[in-house]
């Protein structure tokens, strides 16, 4: 496969060989129509020379996401199998949030991390993904946002959270390049401040994000309180033991002057108890955290359940009484598999999915 052009930053494309001897503004308007037009074909650069598009052809793949199947629920949430180059599909979603749209962008194709509570964790990893194809999820959602706007969003700008398909701090170094692209004023132009890297904690990619400080926000799914409970709940994250990761993340949160979150699903009789609400308690208090309450997402196998409405309640009483800042996090997009890993996983089963 050819290079995707829309992997490098707005610097690296214009000291691409293929613009050398040109006028110094082709490159400014090769950067405009990869990023902030977003185009997917090299025809539709109607400002650069023939010649120049013919070539450009030649050397770059523009384009790396196929839409594969689109779903809306009722409430909104839109859902996108992506198929890629190689014929490897990931998952993206909109979902409505408030006042603003929030992309879900994955950064790997499945995972690796086995977390019993996902399921993109059953397809295991099978590839990360490079910049350009994250980079193009952004580009895709807003252009599906173009064309069936939400009447209520005006032209807001989205919040992005790396928490779809994937350990984002695995794939750091396609990550981080991401991150430039999108920040980047002549590229996506996003602020640090809708965006958001959700991951299991890994100890070296925690290490990474705390070096490179990006600035965006971190969150840190848990799954346990104790290293023996996480391990249960995320086998391989486990090996990154919970107080470890916990300060690693409050380390993050004290450099980037941002707050930090502990994210942690619930589920019936397993992470739902007024015992490990205490606990949690005592890790968010370990630096500048706020906790998400996620009730796990009912999947199509296995025997786990969300935890019911009474404990969820219960186990976020216990919080803030403690003086814990914690927010119930619904999750939307139930009667379309809006779920990580779900709808590609119904297509690799060949399962009957509606399209719309």
């Amino acid at each position: 496969m050819k290079p995707l052009l829309r992997s490098l930053v707005p610097e690296q494309i214009a000291q691409i060989p293929e613009l050398k001897g040109l006028p110094t503004f082709r490159a400014a308007q090769l950067v405009n129509w990869v990023f902030e037009q977003g185009v997917f074909q090299w025809q539709q650069m109607k400002n650069l020379p023939q010649q120049l598009r013919d070539t450009m052809s030649e050397v770059y793949d523009l384009g790396a996401l196929e839409v594969e199947t689109r779903l809306v629920s009722e409430d909104g949430t839109r859902k996108f199998l992506f198929k890629l180059r190689d014929g490897q599909t990931i998952e993206s979603v909109i979902i409505p949030m408030g006042d603003h749209p929030t992309f879900c962008i994955s950064s790997q194709v499945g995972c690796a991390m086995a977390c019993s509570f996902c399921a993109t964790a059953r397809g295991g990893l099978v590839r990360h993904l490079e910049p350009g194809e994250i980079v193009e999820q952004i580009l895709m959602l807003r252009r599906d946002l173009i064309d069936d706007p939400y009447p209520h969003f005006d032209d807001r700008q989205p919040n992005v959270v790396y928490m779809g398909m994937g350990e984002p701090l695995d794939n750091w170094d396609n990550v981080e390049q991401s991150l430039s692209i999108i920040m980047h004023n002549e590229g996506l132009n996003i602020s640090r401040r809708r965006i958001q890297i959700s991951t299991s904690g890994p100890a070296s990619g925690l290490q990474q994000l705390i070096k490179s400080n990006p600035g965006v926000g971190l969150t840190l799914s848990l799954g346990g309180t104790t290293d023996e409970s996480r391990k249960r709940t995320m086998p391989v994250p486990g090996r990154t033991g919970v107080q470890e990761a916990v300060d690693l993340s409050a380390a993050y949160a004290r450099n980037s002057r941002l707050k930090a979150t502990l994210a942690w699903v619930l589920i019936a009789g397993q992470t739902d108890s007024p015992e490990q609400a205490k606990q949690l308690a005592a890790l968010a208090s370990r630096g500048a955290f706020k906790v998400n309450l996620i009730p796990m997402n009912r999947l199509d196998y296995g025997k786990l359940e969300p935890s019911n409405l009474e404990n969820i309640l219960a186990f976020q009483n216990v919080l803030t009484d403690k003086g814990i800042p914690a927010f119930i996090r619904a999750s939307g997009g139930q009667d379309i598999a809006a779920a990580c890993g779900q709808l590609r996983r119904r297509r690799q089963a060949k399962e009957p999915s509606q399209k719309k």
